[in-house]
């Protein structure tokens, strides 16, 4: 993995593509915070869900965390095999994070009544400021991220391993009553416009 890394480092402008890539993504997401913080704040709505009402909210926090970030650590170790996938992602990533600010934005909701806050360590530390964030909603960042691996991947067995994860991560979300399921549903939507644009630009 090294002498591939290096081999495409050598190539022109790749590094400077992969260290921008990174920047980029480093600057999006510090944004991203800042944008958490004033969505905390903002008044929203709340959405009459019909499949909530459906089953009782069940505290899952512990196996959603497992579930991603296993998931996600496992497409990182597949990805940063090939350099220009691994960029590829980095890039599709950054996409989906802007999508989720315009998308949070314009579409203000209050988190379902019944949620049962979820609690994730690493996003608490790192994106929420040590608080409870309870409504950055739609679309569901969790499901929508190990979609970007089921989408990215050529092989079939990734995009089948990834899809079911991510599926699964969307249920369990649900179940939990951290999401409406508009936010779970579209997440794969958005996911797959953030493959789609990326290719579009097509900077690896």
């Amino acid at each position: 993995m090294k002498n591939v890394w290096l081999h495409y480092l050598k190539q022109p402008n790749k590094k400077v593509i992969f260290i921008s890539s990174l920047i980029i993504l480093i600057i999006t997401l510090m944004l991203f915070v800042d944008f958490l913080t004033y969505i905390e704040k903002r008044e929203g709505f709340v959405f009459n869900d019909p499949f909530l009402k459906l089953v009782a909210p069940i505290q899952l926090s512990v196996p959603i965390f497992i579930l991603t970030y296993f998931l996600g650590i496992v497409g990182l170790i597949f990805s940063i095999r090939n350099p220009s996938l691994f960029i590829n992602l980095i890039q599709s990533y950054t996409i989906m994070t802007i999508f989720r600010m315009i998308t949070i934005y314009i579409v203000p909701l209050d988190p379902p009544l019944s949620i049962i806050p979820l609690k994730d360590s690493f996003l608490e530390i790192f994106f929420y400021s040590g608080r409870e964030n309870l409504k950055d909603l739609f679309f569901s960042g969790h499901t929508a991220t190990i979609f970007l691996f089921a989408f990215g991947f050529q092989k079939k067995y990734q995009k089948l391993f990834f899809a079911l994860g991510a599926s699964l991560v969307g249920v369990l979300v649900l179940l939990q009553h951290v999401h409406y399921s508009i936010d779970v549903i579209a997440a794969p939507v958005f996911a797959f416009g953030a493959i789609i644009i990326q290719k579009k630009i097509n900077v690896t």
